[in-house]
């Protein structure tokens, strides 16, 4: 999701030699009628201990410029080694991969003789287990009814007691509630294996309409089914059925309009595209079971994504919410680059907009921090931070890695009010960083596939509610 840049190291300032005329020296100049050892003049030892302060000094000052070629010389002597090491590497690879394709020929077929052979004996075995797992889900139905009638009311009287949430903390409100629902939906599990002894009814329950399931990746994979839902466009606005849309509202600033009618799930599922995806069929993308797409909008101080307003538009037509977001270029004016992606936004007093996004990742070209440092970094983050809020009245939307906020940011929390939006591939649960408490939105893989995008796609996970979603759209 990121275009090529360019930077321009900064070279390193030296620090002044000091003078080497000695303190007893200066002292005697300025008090001439001073005799040397006079009471409070310097003693032997003092003017031994400043003597060798100075050819420290004089010896640090000699030693850096050697330090420091000495420096280039190793490291350019790691990068000869690492070449050599790639180089070999690579030969090996080479060597292997023939002998690594018989292997894989070979085996293939042991293992669909394998899988013919136990696939019957899968069959049966579910074939005879399918009853007695409908009548246990039957008899324990009226239980499970009679246990959520006692808790619900329970659990709304623990949510009230929550503080609440405001646009600056919204992502720690929302962990805590999290937390607070896995804990009772954990009691009530407990509660459904001890009172396993109800009557056989035959009654049927439907799921708890409000809880959130923190889902991995491989069970959002499997679980897509389940939460797709048929998609139909909106009006020739861009609106979804059911949402109004109050005129008057200055550019950029949240819409007073309410909210459109959109059935989300908990740990909503979606997606961020740019240019490099292509054409989309959104129709498709939505009845997946996608609910959100962010799509490139510019990049550093001159890209656009020309398919921007094709791509941003089409999703909310198919009945998504959308949002827009840059690839942060610290060589340039945070402010500018801010502007940019604003404009290309225009209005979006829609409801159905998330807010902007800032996608700070490291040097395409030189996988570096653009040459800055990490002061350097936090202050034009900060700046492009503080320009979204001024123009648009919302705390915009920070993507980052670990890793780049180690090393880019040296682990900087000063930006957690505002929502995370983390990069974070092959982990059962991504761990934050910076001083936030929990993730608002989580990339956990860039190499999804979706009905309606040719080839693979970034996918992503929200942390929260269908309704905290929701709320978060302007």
């Amino acid at each position: 999701m990121n275009t090529p840049g360019q930077y321009n190291p900064e070279e390193d300032p030296r620090e002044p030699v000091g003078s080497s005329e000695s303190a007893d020296a200066t002292e005697r100049r300025a008090n001439p009628e001073r005799p040397p050892n006079a009471p409070g003049a310097s003693t032997g030892w003092q003017r031994a201990a400043r003597g060798t302060e100075r050819f420290a000094r004089d010896t640090a000052d000699r030693l850096r410029p050697v330090a420091r070629r000495t420096t280039d010389r190793i490291v350019r002597w790691l990068r000869r080694v690492l070449a050599t090491l790639t180089a070999l590497a690579e030969r090996v690879v080479r060597r292997a991969a023939p002998y690594a394709r018989r292997a894989h020929e070979r085996l293939i077929p042991a293992i669909e003789s394998a899988k013919r052979r136990i696939d019957p004996a899968v069959r049966r075995v579910w074939q005879r287990l399918s009853p007695v797992v409908e009548r246990v889900r039957r008899r324990l139905a009226p239980t499970a009814r009679r246990i959520r009638a006692e808790l619900e009311p329970r659990m709304a009287e623990l949510r009230a007691k929550l503080p609440e949430s405001s646009a600056r903390h919204r992502a720690s409100v929302r962990s805590r509630s999290v937390q607070l629902t896995a804990a009772v939906a954990a009691f009530g599990v407990l509660a459904i294996i001890v009172g396993t002894a109800g009557p056989d009814t035959g009654e049927r329950t439907t799921p708890a309409a409000h809880t959130v399931e923190l889902r991995s990746p491989d069970q959002a994979q499997s679980g897509q089914g389940g939460t797709g839902r048929d998609s139909s466009p909106g009006d020739e606005q861009g609106r979804a059925p059911g949402a109004s849309l109050e005129s008057g509202n200055a550019p950029g600033q949240r819409s007073s309009s309410s909210k459109p009618e959109v059935d989300i799930p908990p740990n909503a599922h979606g997606i961020d595209v740019s240019n490099h995806n292509g054409p989309i069929d959104w129709n498709r993308v939505a009845a997946s079971g996608e609910h959100y797409a962010f799509v490139l909008a510019t990049d550093g101080g001159n890209f656009t994504n020309p398919m921007f307003q094709q791509q941003f538009n089409g999703a909310k037509n198919a009945g998504m919410l959308a949002g827009a977001y840059h690839f942060g270029r610290p060589t340039g004016s945070a402010v500018a680059q801010a502007d940019r992606l604003l404009n290309t936004m225009g209005n979006t007093n829609d409801g159905r907009t998330l807010p902007p996004v800032l996608d700070l990742e490291v040097s395409p070209n030189t996988g570096g921090c653009y040459g800055k440092t990490s002061g350097q970094m936090h202050a034009w983050t900060q700046s492009f931070l503080d320009r979204v809020k001024s123009k648009t009245g919302d705390e915009a939307i920070v993507y980052a890695s670990p890793s780049f906020w180690s090393n880019c940011m040296a682990g900087s929390q000063a930006f957690s009010e505002h929502p995370l939006w983390l990069a974070s591939y092959g982990v059962p649960q991504p761990s934050v960083f910076g001083g936030w408490n929990a993730y608002s939105f989580w990339q956990y893989t860039n190499k999804g596939t979706v009905p309606g995008i040719t080839g693979p796609v970034d996918r992503n996970l929200f942390q929260g509610s269908g309704s905290d979603l929701l709320e978060l759209a302007q």
